[in-house]
């Protein structure tokens, strides 16, 4: 793999008339310039490590955007960025922390994502997890590690949007997975505020998930929702025995399903108003 990056023409913009050879054109190249070169980027503070070797699409002074193959990615999430990135021994570029100031997944199912680095301030307005940018040292951004994280498996692309929509809108970091073995991919470097996952999934039930979850140390702790399409009551017996708070039969009403995770795992700015008793089960199923 080459450490060399390749840089597009965008980077060499044409000359401009004599009356705006100065202002805006140059300036923007010079802070912005699309480089194709590999990026090793590695996890920090997060349960279980993880790294991988991704592309860049965009370089700028302060930051990157880079194409990663994993779901898991979250804002405000501490990384360490090698750029560019050669798997030679001899190979001495220095890794950066960095921290994670945007993910958006694509249509070929990978995500690109910004991240902006340490010892730069981060431009623009409040970030959505509702933390002030402009972090300029590893504590200040070590305080933007999201609180309320809400992992959930569905393959329907549909349900999973109007899940993502409602649940990021309210302050939650949303990450939504197509199949069982992607959230299992996720669960090994994060672990969420609330799991939830479809009891008919096509790899695997939620129920096996949900016993995955209950099961490992690091995650028993973890509220998980099931979401049925059947509405049977076998379902859900068999979704409390597992170990869930509470069992959803589709189709649901969006706003149903943001007061159950309100009330499991409050986002922070209600999390003084919304308090759920250790008893929370049986709290949760009469209140919906």
């Amino acid at each position: 793999m080459s450490s060399q990056p390749n840089v597009s023409a965008e980077t060499n913009p044409a000359p401009v008339s004599a009356q705006s050879e100065k202002p805006t054109t140059e300036r923007r190249s010079r802070r912005r310039a699309k480089i194709s070169a590999a990026v090793h980027i590695r996890g920090i503070d997060t349960p279980e490590p993880f790294e991988e070797v991704c592309k860049s699409i965009d370089v700028s002074r302060d930051g990157l955007l880079i194409h990663v193959a994993r779901a898991g990615y979250w804002k405000g999430q501490r990384v360490e960025v090698t750029f560019p990135y050669s798997p030679s021994a001899t190979a001495s570029t220095p890794g950066q922390q960095a921290e994670v100031v945007r993910v958006s997944e694509e249509s070929n199912g990978h995500y690109s994502i910004a991240v902006h680095f340490a010892n730069s301030k981060i431009s623009g307005p409040r970030a959505e997890n509702g933390n002030r940018t402009g972090a300029s040292s590893g504590s200040a951004i070590a305080a933007n590690v999201p609180q309320s994280v809400v992992l959930g498996v569905e393959s329907d692309p549909k349900t999973a949007e109007i899940m993502r929509t409602i649940l990021s809108n309210d302050g939650y970091t949303v990450i939504i997975v197509p199949t069982a073995q992607q959230a299992l991919d996720v669960l090994r470097t994060t672990v969420p505020s609330v799991f939830i996952a479809e009891v008919e999934g096509p790899e695997m039930s939620g129920h096996d998930l949900c016993l995955i979850v209950k099961r490992n140390d690091r995650l028993s702790r973890v509220p998980v929702i099931l979401i049925t399409s059947s509405a049977q009551p076998a379902d859900y017996t068999a979704s409390h025995q597992m170990g869930a708070v509470v069992c959803m039969a589709k189709p649901f009403k969006p706003e149903r399903l943001l007061h159950v995770v309100r009330l499991v795992a409050p986002p922070p700015q209600l999390r003084s108003a919304y308090q759920t008793p250790r008893n929370g089960a049986n709290t949760i199923e009469r209140s919906i």
